[in-house]
This record gives C-alpha cells, sequence and structure tokens, in this order.
C-alpha cells in the first residue's frame, strides 16, 4: 500500500512538474514573440496630416456588444494608479466609419451574445467583475446598413475583437476587404489563435497587405492611416481617422488594447504586471512608447483617443455609440 501510493504520489508530482514546465516554456515563447516586432513609429505630425479637400468620412459612431463592470485594478497597474476605486465598464466595441456616399468602413467586430457569455465568465472570477451584459452582435447592430460595409481591419487579433465577423460573413453575399499590415498577417502567438482562425475560416474576408509605412493609408478610405504598434500582440495596429463634421475636421485616434483605460495613456499607467507577465504576455517598452505617443497627440495636438474596452470614456468622447 506505502509503495503504490509514493508511486501515486511520485507520478502526480511529475505530472505537475510537465504542467509547470510546459506552461513556463509557453509563457517564454510567447514573451519572445512579443518582444521582437519594434516597428518604425511614424512621427505625430505625419499621424496628423491630411487632405482637406479629399473625400473625407462623415460620420463615425462605436457599437456595443458586451459591457461588464469591474474594478480598475483589472485593467490599471494598482499600485500607480491615483484613483483605484474610480468606476470601470469593459466594453467590447466596433467602429462604424462612414462616407457621404454611403460605403462602411469597420474597425474591429467584437463579440456575438454566446461569445460575449463565454468571455465575461473567468473575468467574475479573475477580476471580480460583474457578470457581463451581452448587447448583440455588430451584424445585429448595424441591421441593413450591413450591405454597405467595404472593409474591415482589427487593431489586434484577439476574439473578443474579431469573433463578431462570423455573424457579419454569414450575412454577406459580397466580399469585404480586410485591411491589415504584414506583422498582422505572419507574426502571432498563442493569444492570437483562436482569431486567426476565425479569420481564416470568415468567408467573406478578402485580406489585403498594407506595404510600405511606417504609416499606411487604406485604399478607396481618405482620411483613414494605420501604423504597425506592436506590443499587445505581434501585429497590433492602431488606425487614425480625420472626420469631417459640422465644426470641421476631427483627428480620432482608435487605440485597440494599447490601454484598456484612458488614464493608462493620460497617466501613463500600465497594465497590471500579472496581466501583462501571464495572462497576454506583452512588451512594456514598447507599450510605454506608444502610450508616450498617444498622449502627445491628444495633450499637445487635441486629437480624440478612442479606447476599444473603456466604455465610460467612450459615453464622454461625444462620438455617437449604441
Amino acid at each position: 500500500m506505502g509503495r503504490r501510493l509514493g508511486f501515486a504520489l511520485g507520478a502526480l508530482f511529475a505530472l505537475a512538474f510537465l504542467a509547470v514546465a510546459y506552461v513556463t516554456a509557453g509563457l517564454f515563447l510567447a514573451h519572445r514573440q512579443i518582444r521582437n516586432p519594434e516597428p518604425e513609429l511614424p512621427p505625430a505630425d505625419a499621424i496628423l496630416a491630411f487632405d482637406p479637400t479629399s473625400d473625407l468620412p462623415v460620420s463615425l459612431s462605436w457599437l456595443n456588444t458586451a459591457s461588464q463592470t469591474m474594478p480598475r485594478s483589472a485593467v490599471l497597474e494598482p499600485s500607480l494608479d491615483p484613483t483605484p476605486k474610480a468606476p470601470y465598464t469593459m466594453g467590447h466595441t466596433a467602429f462604424v466609419l462612414e462616407w457621404p456616399d454611403g460605403r462602411i468602413l469597420l474597425i474591429d467586430a467584437g463579440m456575438d451574445r454566446d461569445a460575449a457569455r463565454s468571455f465575461g465568465k473567468p473575468l467574475e472570477f479573475l477580476a471580480g467583475a460583474e457578470p457581463i451584459s451581452p448587447l448583440g452582435s455588430v451584424a445585429e447592430k448595424l441591421g441593413a446598413s450591413l450591405s454597405r460595409v467595404q472593409a474591415i481591419a482589427f487593431t489586434h487579433e484577439h476574439a473578443d475583437h474579431t469573433q463578431g465577423v462570423i455573424a457579419l460573413c454569414s450575412l454577406r453575399t459580397k466580399p469585404v476587404r480586410l485591411i491589415q499590415n504584414r506583422l498582422q498577417l505572419e507574426e502571432s502567438n498563442y493569444t492570437t489563435r483562436e482569431a486567426k482562425k476565425q479569420i481564416a475560416e470568415a468567408p467573406c474576408l478578402e485580406r489585403e497587405i498594407a506595404e510600405g509605412g511606417p504609416l499606411f493609408a487604406v485604399r478607396g478610405f481618405p482620411g483613414i492611416a494605420f501604423f504597425a504598434a506592436a506590443g499587445h500582440t505581434p501585429g497590433s495596429q492602431v488606425f487614425v481617422a480625420h472626420v469631417r463634421g459640422s465644426a470641421g475636421v476631427r483627428t480620432y485616434l482608435f487605440t485597440g488594447d494599447v490601454v484598456n483605460q484612458i488614464d493608462g495613456v493620460r497617466a501613463n499607467i500600465p497594465k497590471p504586471r500579472l496581466y501583462s507577465m501571464v495572462m497576454v504576455p506583452e512588451a512594456p517598452g514598447r507599450l510605454d512608447a506608444l502610450r508616450r505617443l498617444l498622449a502627445e497627440l491628444e495633450r499637445d495636438h487635441g486629437a480624440a483617443l478612442l479606447v476599444s474596452h473603456d466604455q465610460l470614456s467612450l459615453e464622454a468622447s461625444g462620438v455617437r455609440g449604441e
């Protein structure tokens, strides 16, 4: 009996050791994969430049596919946050840009209701979040306007930003251009696998890879540009839109998950260490450079920052939301 027990305990110890070694090796590889890409960042004046005579977008709105309230400590390093008790609600948004002739470019696709429930449940345990509120897919919210979507781009390849493309493609008969930089096409780590699979299996998408840089124009959509960011995922990209409204042209930057709460930029607060080291391996130095660039664009040049997951700052941005 004693020998059997000792053998069983030894086997359990060996399995536990192998599991820890496997996870450790996976994290080490993921950190190598995220720290390697450091594409050149464009200067602020290049990001802000646009042709005022061109056919600029005339409408910008955001669609929220899910909403979940949680402590700020889930998204900002608590030891550096001066207001850790302030409210925070994580949204899962897609942005809709429209031109005078009605054509639409989407930035991100959010999730459908079932995917949102699956995404939100672990955060109740891991982050002390309230239950998630699924709000409907992008395809549902666009309704008849879905037929006018000509292109889509993803700030990065995580499933909470891409899963909604499945419902979108299921209702499309015409192709939708997928705008990417080469890093997003070619680089990955374990956190991007599910999203890459969703994109590869979405039948309506036709890839269009931007070449050149560091600032890429988007063919057929004047007033839109983007740059390879990396930092959060190897293929993360930040978009800029110059939108013509009744008061003139306003510049917006779509930050993706460079930060998850706007004070991450304004006070240069990184995400929690456990998040960036274990949950979603990130490149801290690269994200610091991106936060500083975004802060300069907002503080010194008046650009508006649209943080994908910061529902409260989006509601206060003046951009129409649903």
